[in-house]
This record gives structure tokens, C-alpha cells and sequence, in this order.
């Protein structure tokens, strides 16, 4: 094989090996790998800001530092120390990304001049493959971010709605006990209140089968666990030893089975009130973002706990907790804990929304394009291989079908997590292109005279489309109607279709999750759903009219028929 067909071969190969990974550091890992192996390398490495990101030819944690990083792209006799070789002449490549990154190799007689060559298309290659993967990897760490606010902010609400009630305390605690415990995937929570003479009540609790002690039980706070760092230091603690007395918190949790607890304090006016731990009864049970979330919930507790005057205090409970009858006074103005709370949510929806803007808008200016000047560089390759080589040919051709196949997944992914048509036409363009998409057909009357603020058109979509998404999945139908129509500073969205129906609130998960974005900008969500009548999702949000914005007709459309008519009025 000719010099060029190796080189083209090689690349091919190691566009294949390294785009098969899945995450950014496995991509780095692969890259010095098949670059070793491609180049007959003793060592390989790729090292960024003074740092070995990866790599091969050496024991672990003897990676010479200090050598990698001096040796540079362009420069003359740089040499290296290889482990069994000696002292072997190095070449190096720069990577676009990480900026600044280099890629390093050595071997005994150094690199030929067509060998240095390919390894600067391998580490072109590598950087366009670990950016990709950067930004997949950024907007799988934003949703689960968003994944988890949106929990966190439901269970909130479902503690906040007992205490705008006036709940019971022991309903009260309990529920926090369930909530905390439920998304950190643990088998059982417990709220425990310190008393002056160093003993805890167990106040509040949930398990998934029973809680260790009674509602009332009073325990000794003796021996290891999180009950007793959590008062001895006021600080959050994990734990998987449990050593007490009988009758204290920490034998109690033992004799229970629990293998490990989190814990974390509740604090009011300043002062250590309590704690709330949750409990796995097998190795691995708690979730691990749970240590750095639980103190959201101890600061709910302690409102919680500002607002239930009625709950019968130790003696020296002025004394423990000064300034806090203010606090209870005023009952914590249940109204003003509620704007709060959807201001809150208003926040994150309004975070959510930016990220997913701007991870989409990464998408399409970095890696798309990258992978398109990839795919038209390997098909520049592929041109330039001798006939005779059928088996290169092919190889080519599958690795540019496979580039071509994972650039039409990565506008797939853009257009999900925000479409740009919402941000250029508007939403009734938007809207227009779900109705295409959609696997049920669509009726869409649209009614608006001019854009509206942002938040609204991001709520109005994704409602939509999570509303249509739920139809083709469940409903049975054979057609939607959505209607749109801005009267009065208000959005009414009216999504109707001829399904099975029966669709509840109480066991959808989705429907939740549509309302709650709903009620976050300060908006209503009524559902019809009687079983053979089809569903009815009739939403009202608040919409000003945007004074910058730009008029836009009203207009009739279905799917499948492209033109659009005048809406009657």
C-alpha cells in the first residue's frame, strides 16, 4: 500500500475508534490510543495547561509532566524519556480544543515527514470529536441540573401547599421526611428536634416500610451517626456507622438495618433546631447528589417549622430560639412564602429556557459545522484513493455515512432542546413545524396579531409540544385541534383531541410537569379528560404585548396541507 492510502487508512481508522466514544474523556483516552498504535508510538499523551489529560506508554501516576509539556508544535530536537527506550525524538500536534491542548508522541527514529502529517489530521480530528462531545456532555449535565431543580421545586410546593393549610406539625414534618426521601432514593426520612438536655424527638418520618421509632419517641443523641455530628459540628454529614447505646438515634437506625445516612441541620433564627436524615438500608441506596441538596430541605423544614405556632415547645424554647416569636407572629405572611416560591420557579424555568438558548445555539455554530467540514474532508480523501482499493472505499464511505447520520442526530438534538424557528418566525412558525412532525394529524387556527415576550412563546411551545407528544403516545387519536388566540393581555391555548381520554393529573407525571411550568410564569391549566371523550388542555397565560414586536396574521393550518388561509374571526 502507496504512502497516501496508509495515511488515509489510518485516519479513517481513527476517526471510527474516537467517534465511537460516547462522553469527552473516553474521546481522549481513544485518541492517544489509536495514535500510538497508528504510529508505532512508545508514549503518547495529550496535555493542556500543564496538565496530562491522558495518556499511554507510562505507569500510572509517572507520567513525566514537566518533558510533555515543553515539548511544543514546530519545534526543532524535542526529545523525550520513554520508559525501556531511552531517549527518543518527539512530535507534537496542537489540538483546537481543549485550547491549547497539545498531542505528543515518541518513538526510537522519530517521525517521517507523511507521519507528522497524519498526526496533525489526527488531532484535528480529536479536537472537533472532544468539542462535540464538550457540549453533549454540558447539555446532559444542564437537563439533569434542570431534572433536578424542577423535583426539588415540586416537593416544595407539596410541602408549601400543608403549610399554607395549617397542617398539623407531625403532617407537616412528615411530609419533608418523605420528600427528601423520595428523591434521594432513600428507604426512609426522619426530622428529629434536639431538646436542652441532649436528647432528639423523632417528630416527623416516612419509610418504605415503617420508620424506626414512633412520631413522639424520644432517643438519646449518643455513640456515631449523622444525629450526632449534625449536633456536635451544625454542619451537614454522611455516615454508614452506626454505634450507640439502646435507645439512642444511632442504635435505633442500626437495629432498623440502615447501611447509610445523610444528614443535614435545621436551622431557625440562627439556632441549631434539629436534623433531617435520610436512610438507605442497602450499600449505594442514597443518591449521590443528595448531600449537597439536603440543605434546601432543611431550610424548608425550618420555615415549616416557623410556621406551626400551635406545636406544644420545651420550656426553654424562648430561650433556644430568641428573635424567632417575630417570626411566628407574622406566620412567615404565608401570601408573600408563596409569590416567593413562584418567583422561584419562575427563575428556573427562565434559567432552563437560557441554557437549552444557548447550549442549541453551541450546537449549531461549533460542532455542526465541524462535522460538516469533517464530512467534506473525508469525502475529499475518499476522492483522492485509487480505484483498485475497494475495501479503503468502502470504509471511507461507511465512516462519511456515519458522520452524515450523526450530524442529522446533532440538529435532531438542537431542535429539541430549543428550536431556533421559535427565536427567528415565532411561534406560529414553530407551532407550524410540530404540526408537521406530528405523528397525529393537526389542526392548528392561530390567532395572534403580534410577537409576544419570549417566556410566553418558550411556555406556549413546549406546552404544545409536550401536549401532542402525549397524544401520539397514549390518546388513540386520529386528529388534535389547537387553537391559539391573544385577547387582553392573555394567550389562551385550547388543545383538544378525539381519543381514548381518561388522562389524570394524579398519574401523569408529564401533566404535572406542563402545569407546574404553566403556574411558574403565572399562568392557569385546566385538563377535560373524560374516558372516551377525548382530552382537553384549556391554558391561559399572561401576555403583554411585546413592544418591540412585529405583527404576524392570523392563520388557519393543518398538517399535511401546506397552505395556510385566513382564520375566521
Amino acid at each position: 500500500m502507496d504512502g497516501s492510502a496508509w495515511s488515509t487508512q489510518q485516519l479513517a481508522e481513527f476517526v471510527a475508534s474516537v467517534s465511537a466514544c460516547t462522553t469527552e474523556a473516553a474521546a481522549t483516552r481513544a485518541a492517544v490510543e489509536r495514535a500510538a498504535e497508528a504510529l508505532d508510538a512508545d508514549v503518547a499523551a495529550i496535555v493542556c495547561g500543564g496538565e496530562v489529560i491522558a495518556a499511554v506508554g507510562y505507569a500510572e501516576n509517572t507520567e513525566p509532566v514537566g518533558e510533555l509539556t515543553r515539548i511544543r508544535p514546530g519545534a526543532p530536537n524535542m526529545w523525550l524519556n520513554v520508559p525501556g527506550a531511552g531517549r527518543c525524538p518527539a512530535a507534537a500536534a496542537a489540538l483546537a480544543y481543549p485550547p491549547g491542548a497539545t498531542l505528543v508522541l515518541a518513538r526510537p527514529g522519530g517521525l517521517t515527514r507523511q507521519e507528522t502529517g497524519l498526526l496533525r489530521g489526527m488531532a484535528r480530528t480529536a479536537a472537533i470529536t472532544m468539542r462535540m462531545l464538550s457540549v453533549l456532555d454540558h447539555e446532559r449535565g444542564a437537563r439533569k441540573e434542570v431534572e433536578w431543580l424542577a423535583r426539588e421545586q415540586v416537593a416544595l410546593r407539596r410541602v408549601a401547599t400543608l403549610v399554607a393549610k395549617a397542617a398539623s406539625p407531625e403532617q407537616i414534618f412528615s411530609a419533608v421526611a418523605q420528600e427528601v426521601a423520595q428523591l434521594s432514593g432513600a428507604d426512609m426520612g426522619l426530622v428529629l428536634r434536639y431538646e436542652a438536655d441532649g436528647t432528639a424527638t423523632m417528630v416527623g418520618g416516612w419509610g418504605r416500610s415503617e420508620i424506626p421509632t414512633p412520631i413522639g419517641t424520644q432517643l438519646t443523641v449518643d455513640g456515631e451517626g449523622v444525629a450526632v455530628s449534625v449536633l456536635r459540628t451544625g454542619q451537614p454529614s454522611q455516615a454508614n456507622r452506626f454505634n450507640g447505646p439502646p435507645g439512642s438515634v444511632a442504635d435505633s437506625l442500626r437495629q432498623a438495618g440502615v447501611r447509610a445516612s445523610s444528614g443535614s441541620p435545621i436551622i431557625v433564627a440562627g439556632q441549631l433546631w434539629g436534623v433531617v436524615i435520610t436512610a438507605a438500608t442497602r450499600l449505594g441506596g442514597l443518591h449521590p447528589e443528595i448531600e449537597r441538596r439536603m440543605p434546601v430541605f432543611a431550610e424548608h423544614a425550618a420555615t415549616a417549622i416557623a410556621k406551626t405556632s400551635d406545636e406544644p415547645l420545651p420550656a426553654d424554647t424562648e430561650k433556644r430560639l430568641a428573635g424567632f416569636t417575630d417570626l411566628v407572629a407574622t406566620a412567615i405572611a404565608n401570601a408573600a412564602a408563596q409569590a416567593e416560591l413562584t418567583a422561584s420557579r419562575a427563575r428556573i424555568v427562565a434559567t432552563a429556557d437560557q441554557t437549552r438558548r444557548r447550549i442549541e445555539r453551541d450546537l449549531h455554530d461549533g460542532a455542526q459545522q465541524r462535522l460538516v467540514t469533517l464530512a467534506l474532508q473525508l469525502q475529499a480523501a475518499r476522492a483522492r484513493v485509487p480505484p483498485q482499493h475497494d475495501q479503503l472505499i468502502a470504509d471511507l464511505d461507511r465512516v462519511v455515512a456515519g458522520l452524515t447520520s450523526t450530524l442529522e442526530e446533532l440538529r435532531e438534538y438542537a431542535r429539541g432542546i430549543h428550536p431556533a424557528i421559535l427565536a427567528l418566525g415565532g411561534l406560529g412558525s414553530a407551532l407550524k413545524t410540530l404540526a408537521r412532525r406530528s405523528p397525529v394529524p393537526v389542526r392548528l387556527d392561530i390567532r395572534m396579531r403580534e410577537r409576544l415576550p419570549e417566556h410566553v412563546e418558550v411556555t406556549a411551545y413546549y406546552v404544545i409540544s409536550e401536549a401532542l407528544a402525549n397524544t401520539a403516545k397514549h390518546a388513540n387519536a386520529s386528529s388534535v385541534q389547537v387553537e391559539i388566540e391573544t385577547t387582553s393581555g392573555v394567550l389562551r391555548l385550547d388543545v383538544h383531541d378525539d381519543g381514548v381520554g381518561g388522562a389524570d393529573l394524579a398519574r401523569g407525571s408529564g401533566l404535572i410537569g406542563l402545569k407546574d411550568r404553566v403556574e411558574a410564569i403565572g399562568g392557569t391549566f385546566t385538563i377535560k379528560s373524560r374516558p372516551d371523550e377525548g382530552t382537553r388542555l384549556l391554558i391561559e397565560l399572561p401576555a403583554p404585548v411585546d413592544p418591540r414586536a412585529v405583527p404576524c396574521g392570523a392563520r388557519k393550518h393543518e398538517s399535511g396541507c401546506p397552505v395556510d388561509s385566513q382564520a375566521a374571526t
